[in-house]
């Protein structure tokens, strides 16, 4: 089966849609800012998000009838069949946490208390899940027999770092452009700086998984890495990733660290440095997923 534009997308979205849940739900549990505003904008962000990538995947497999069919069985073995699984209700909690919300918004203040219990342990829940997906959207490559992709935790890695970064990214870039969010100017800057730290985890990964690449003993990783660096996959390689997706925007978290974020230029540097990382991470799972077919 040939992986086409469906599948590296679906990897970018489901991993985006992990990683925002859990930048947000621990951005809020560890800051001292638990006010609920992160995780439901990382809630609602991520059902849509994980549905559209479902949905490209169903578009990929081309009979629908062939999707249903992961759902008829529970295997443990079998990535596609347990992300799948793990998508499905990590989406199905998604959802009632949304209405839950919304009950507690019509019903008022004080008949909430029971509904943010219900919630609280949902949230955490769906924090396991959301890291099971962000892990997944790795593993289903790495179990592989490609060159590029198999025998190495690094590839996981990778793409664990790259959906908690793009994440966190898309988090900003809703909070700095939607308008009524109330999202704290300084909640935006601290997710900004907490990103250029990811991003740094992320460009230590990938560095790691080129010398594992170079050093390998496994047949084809030479070429799969001279495909990466110098041949067909270059220009988006060096261009789309590591530019793109980790050095323009890590220079510009740095330029801005501590700044505050309701300064007009450090507003749209922040907010280009997220769009960066966002795009970037496409690209990533592009370059991976074709590379590791040729």
């Amino acid at each position: 089966m040939t992986w086409g534009a469906p599948i590296w997308i679906y990897l970018w979205l489901a991993g985006m849609a992990g990683g925002a849940y859990f930048a947000a739900f621990l951005a809020e549990r560890f800051t001292g800012e638990a006010n609920g505003r992160l995780l439901r904008l990382a809630t609602y962000l991520g059902i849509p998000l994980a549905v559209i990538g479902v949905l490209l995947l169903v578009v990929d497999l081309g009979k629908p009838i062939r999707f249903w069919h992961l759902f008829t069985q529970f295997n443990v073995t079998s990535p596609m069949s347990m992300g799948t699984w793990i998508l499905l209700v990590w989406v199905a909690i998604a959802v009632v946490m949304v209405v839950l919300w919304w009950v507690g918004n019509r019903r008022g203040e004080a008949a909430t208390g029971g509904i943010r219990g219900v919630t609280g342990f949902l949230g955490w829940i769906n924090l396991v899940l959301a890291v099971l997906l962000i892990a997944y959207t790795g593993v289903l490559l790495a179990v592989s027999n490609q060159p590029l992709w198999a025998s190495t935790v690094l590839l996981p890695a990778l793409f664990v770092a790259s959906a908690i970064s793009t994440g966190v990214a898309i988090i900003i870039i809703t909070a700095l452009t939607a308008r009524g969010l109330a999202i704290p100017g300084r909640t935006v800057s601290r997710l900004a700086e907490a990103d250029a730290v990811i991003i740094l985890i992320e460009l230590a990964v990938l560095i790691g998984y080129v010398i594992w690449l170079a050093t390998s003993a496994i047949v084809g990783t030479g070429e799969a890495l001279r495909l990466l660096t110098i041949g067909t996959l270059a220009a988006p390689f060096w261009v789309g990733v590591v530019l793109l997706a980790l050095l323009i925007p890590l220079g510009l978290d740095v330029a801005n660290w501590r700044k505050q974020i309701e300064t007009k230029t450090v507003w749209r540097t922040v907010l280009t440095s997220s769009t960066c990382v966002v795009l970037g991470g496409l690209i990533l799972r592009a370059v991976i997923t074709i590379g590791g077919q040729m």
